[in-house]
């Protein structure tokens, strides 16, 4: 068998391993590893590994509790004055990605009385990206307007970036966009994650006209563009139906040395599921399998609907057992429709195959048959 042949023999490629934190226990009482982990800080080398900071407060926020997240992360606070400038970004950005922009920006003002030290320009734009991740996003404008003048701190093209990022999730491309004349007055060049943002977020909301006048301005500035700034083109192209279009920008990309990765398959396979053409579906599947790009959620949650709408019985079962393996497809109403399908298709056999594969993983499933099975 050629090795080709092998590949797709199964579904998925299976994506690199995820970092484990092992030592901070499984399913346990949440304050348990609460108290575990404020002992393992008081090691140097544990608090230099920002993993275990970012998995344990994931964790607690994904079960809400906040109350946990702030006795972990308070607890942390003495440890600011001995440590580089990293560290107190880490703990705002925490409280950032759990919602608790408050408390991101009471660090952020403690910083002098913490570290004997007024807060920096590192200090600021994770301030900034703590509020852009809480979604404070009415906060934005004034953090950005005032405190770099308080602070006597000069902006750098990272605080652009986030404000942008800012007013492009409130929905205010026009304001994003207008900070580029800002940043060239300030003399301050915008890089590839700023026109990436823009980008992302014209074709994105269906403002594709703004998005090729963003595209034509990032080239006549000489950037060469990546493959995330062809990725919001090739969705915007299929979202008019111009395949013909999109399949062109998927040749200029190879042309100029840009590999097409998940995203851009992605972007065909969810425009032809969004048509109800499960063969040209497929054939873009099997075109993301063959260039060694990973298979995501995206394309599972797209494809699965349609294989059941359309039949595809082997390939529905197939693809679910390689979901659950790659943890693709946590949202248990997902596979437990594509059982319930299968049953009333009277394919009980393959049914009760995902039913016990979801009872083998570490985290099982909660499928159960139909009880008219």
């Amino acid at each position: 068998m050629s090795s080709v042949l092998r590949r797709l023999s199964g579904v998925f490629a299976k994506p690199p391993p995820r970092p484990r934190v092992d030592h901070l226990g499984g399913r346990q009482d949440l304050r348990k590893v609460v108290a575990k982990f404020k002992k393992l800080s008081r090691s140097t080398h544990f608090r230099r590994n920002s993993v275990p900071y970012e998995k344990t407060v994931q964790r607690l926020a994904y079960h809400q509790q906040f109350a946990l997240i702030e006795d972990l992360l308070e607890h942390q606070k003495q440890y600011v004055a001995h440590s580089g400038d990293k560290f107190a970004v880490r703990l705002i950005g925490l409280y950032g990605k759990a919602g608790m922009f408050e408390h991101a920006r009471k660090l952020f003002d403690g910083m002098p009385s913490l570290s004997s030290r007024k807060p920096s320009l590192v200090h600021l734009n994770a301030l900034l990206a703590a509020c852009v991740d809480s979604k404070k996003f009415d906060e934005v404008e004034g953090i950005f307007r005032l405190l770099p003048e308080k602070l006597s701190l000069d902006v750098d093209v990272c605080t652009y970036n986030t404000v942008i990022k800012g007013y492009c999730l409130m929905g205010d491309l026009d304001s994003a966009v207008s900070l580029l004349d800002e940043m060239e007055g300030k003399g301050v060049e915008p890089n590839l994650i700023t026109w990436n943002t823009l980008l992302e977020a014209s074709y994105g909301n269906g403002r594709l006209s703004e998005g090729e006048k963003i595209w034509d301005l990032m080239v006549s500035k000489n950037v060469t563009p990546s493959v995330r700034s062809y990725n919001p083109r090739l969705r915007g192209a299929v979202l008019q139906n111009r395949v013909a279009d999109a399949v062109k920008l998927l040749d200029e990309m190879r042309d100029k040395g840009i590999q097409a990765d998940t995203h851009s398959y992605n972007a065909f396979i969810v425009g032809c599921c969004r048509n109800g053409d499960l063969d040209e579906a497929k054939n873009w599947y099997w075109r993301l399998v063959e260039s060694k790009c990973n298979v995501d959620r995206v394309t599972v949650s797209s494809l699965v609907p349609l294989l059941c709408e359309k039949g595809d019985y082997e390939s529905v079962h197939r693809l679910c057992i390689e979901a659950m393996d790659q943890k693709l497809l946590r949202v248990t109403n997902t596979l437990q429709n594509v059982v319930d399908f299968l049953v009333q298709e009277c394919k009980v056999e393959l049914a009760t195959e995902i039913v016990e594969h979801g009872k083998t993983k570490k985290t099982p499933y909660n499928l159960k048959l139909p009880q008219a099975a």
